[in-house]
């Protein structure tokens, strides 16, 4: 999905303040794993949050795109980055803290989707170790017919992303519509995301049927909440 934007992830994202959130990423390992010294970045992304918690801990990440892994991997020269799938992947190693942030889970837009990848997430988990799941918006946080848009300005460079939100059922649709200006003239093109508005409710049980004890912070890193699992004793 993001083959024509992942070198321009960043600048879009730009309003993200990853410093505040690796410090509170930080914050909650050293609160439930104390002694953690590893980390996997489920759907890592371009790294940002890999790259700031490299400097606490050994961490290693998976993505689904190969132009994210191949930005993870010049980031974070220190880790293993894979393409995989979140739902069936294999690094031959546990960690002591397995995460998946920024609402990457909500991709998987099936029950049966959603409990393989906890079951996965769970097979990579050390004893004594932490699952963190940043999720997608509840369908009562939905509101579709509202108009969006991300700007980025520079000298060279001027981005317009645009959509509407939209649902299908309970499916989130994010219809997004770049503008890119540089040098060279404008491009158009589009990309189509699709998640799932899991109720909280429906979470817990997937980490139930994933046999996973879970707590839930309705607040989490970005105010989008957190799911914290363990293995059950």
């Amino acid at each position: 999905m993001y083959s024509k934007t992942a070198e321009l992830y960043d600048k879009i994202y730009g309003f993200k303040d990853y410093n505040d959130e690796a410090r509170r990423i930080r914050e909650l390992i050293s609160l439930e794993v104390p002694s953690a010294k590893t980390v996997l970045d489920v759907a890592c992304g371009t790294a940002e949050h890999a790259k700031l918690l490299s400097a606490h801990y050994s961490i290693d990440g998976i993505d689904l795109q190969p132009e994210f892994v191949d930005i993870a991997a010049e980031k974070v020269p220190s880790g293993t980055f894979k393409v995989a799938d979140m739902r069936s992947f294999d690094m031959g190693k546990r960690y002591d803290v397995v995460q998946c942030l920024f609402s990457s889970i909500g991709y998987l837009l099936k029950e049966e989707d959603v409990v393989q990848a906890l079951e996965c997430f769970k097979r990579h988990l050390n004893p004594g170790g932490v699952i963190l799941v940043e999720p997608w918006f509840q369908p009562e946080r939905w509101t579709a017919g509202l108009p969006w848009m991300v700007t980025v300005e520079e000298p060279n460079l001027k981005i317009c992303r645009m959509n509407v939100s939209e649902n299908e059922g309970r499916v989130s649709v994010l219809n997004f519509h770049y503008l890119i200006a540089d040098p060279s003239g404008v491009s158009h093109f589009e990309e189509k995301h699709l998640l799932a508005l899991y109720k909280v409710e429906e979470m817990l049980s997937f980490f139930e049927k994933a046999e996973l004890a879970v707590t839930y912070d309705p607040e989490g890193i970005f105010g989008r909440g957190m799911y914290v699992a363990r293995l059950k004793s």
